[in-house]
């Protein structure tokens, strides 16, 4: 019998939380059942992956419990993942793939491509990083310089980040738009009755660029109009945005209508959310937006800034703020759907008609046809 092809896969970079990039490596990889599967990551990384249903040979770099120094742990990674690259055997029908543009998964991956020059690199590109965020930006521009020259498919998740590429010098041919997915099924399966209720909820890593410190300020002023109002804040974060988010919340007075609940399980997490009126999203980077169309299949509309990949991803059940509006103007939008019962109707009636549009097998069905013409090359 014929050996199964490998899907050699780099989550090298994972930090912590569950972002939309881990989930689209997990959910797409789970379905390619065709390929037998080995990880390089670190023992966080192995966790989120069992913890989400993906079964692989697993090839640790670190075994930190938690993230800390990104510089000193990133190196430290990097190292190990290189040793590794000895252990791995790759054969010609083979695929590679850095599931992040961060330099601790392109550079293995570069590397073992160099060696196995007819095994295939697949390439995950979510967004550009800007250049405010100065060395995460320098490391991704020296990454696109692997990337750019020998990545077979590059794989984005909406057509602008796919203009944006080829405006750097990337080869058109080589990239392809595949839009991530959400599971249906299990999120109309939820149920909110037995969760506390919240009148507004927010996930994701709680990272400076997902809004995070945006939140109390709006919030604030959301309670200005509704006193009564109450935020749940679902995701984790390092040791020092969480202390300084739980300080803003203390100093602004506002211990009694918001929460930090940290991570939660997804039947809760999800829970929590449907229960809620709306779903607050203040991120100023995605390059999809994963956890508002979660919100949209639970049926619970949504409020953020209007990035340019959400025109295309989100063109109902979300109300977009302009970008250049202050923090008043996006909580006077969320005031607006809390207090107009006919715009949460429509916009409730709006949600799963738009989330009904994407699904991990439509996405794992397209990556498949992706990665069998390229091998027929």
């Amino acid at each position: 019998m014929k050996n199964k092809p490998k899907l050699i896969s780099f989550m090298n970079a994972y930090s912590q939380g569950k972002s939309g990039g881990d989930m689209v490596f997990i959910e797409v990889s789970k379905r390619l059942e065709e390929y037998e599967k080995i990880v390089v990551t670190s023992f966080l990384g192995k966790k989120l992956c069992q913890d989400n249903g993906l079964e692989a040979n697993f090839l640790l770099t670190t075994k930190e419990h938690q993230f800390g120094n990104i510089v000193f742990i990133y190196l430290k990674r990097l190292i190990f993942a290189l040793l590794l690259l000895f252990k791995i055997s790759v054969g010609n029908d083979d695929v590679i793939l850095a599931t992040s543009d961060f330099f601790p998964d392109v550079l293995p991956a570069f590397i073992l491509k160099k060696f196995n020059s007819n095994a295939l690199w697949l390439q995950r590109i979510y967004h550009l990083i800007p250049s405010s965020r100065k060395l995460p930006y320098w490391f991704q521009r020296i990454s696109f310089w692997f990337i750019k020259r020998w990545a077979d498919l590059i794989t984005v998740d909406n057509t602008l980040l796919e203009e944006e590429l080829v405006g750097m010098g990337f080869p058109h041919d080589k990239i392809r738009v595949s839009y991530p997915g959400i599971r249906l099924e299990y999120l109309k399966g939820i149920s909110s009755k037995e969760v506390k209720k919240y009148t507004a909820t927010f996930m994701a890593r709680l990272h400076p660029s997902k809004g995070v410190f945006d939140l109390p300020q709006i919030w604030k002023m959301v309670c200005e109009e509704l006193p009564q109002a109450k935020l749940g804040i679902i995701g984790k974060g390092d040791e020092e945005t969480v202390r300084e988010l739980r300080n803003v919340t203390k100093e602004m007075g506002l211990e009694d209508n918001i929460d930090l609940l940290g991570f939660l399980p997804d039947d809760e997490a999800f829970s929590t959310i449907k229960a809620s009126k709306v779903f607050v999203f203040p991120s100023r980077e995605e390059g999809f937006g994963i956890a508002p169309l979660e919100a949209q299949a639970l049926g619970t509309p949504v409020v953020a800034w209007d990035l340019p990949v959400f025109s295309e991803v989100f063109p109902q059940g979300m109300v977009c703020v302009s970008q250049s509006s202050s923090n008043r103007k996006f909580a006077m939008s969320v005031i607006n759907v809390l207090s107009d019962n006919n715009l949460h109707e429509e916009l409730s009636r709006e949600v799963e008609k738009n989330a009904e549009r994407f699904s991990w097998e439509e996405t794992a069905r397209r990556e498949k046809l992706l990665l069998e013409s390229l091998q027929q090359k």
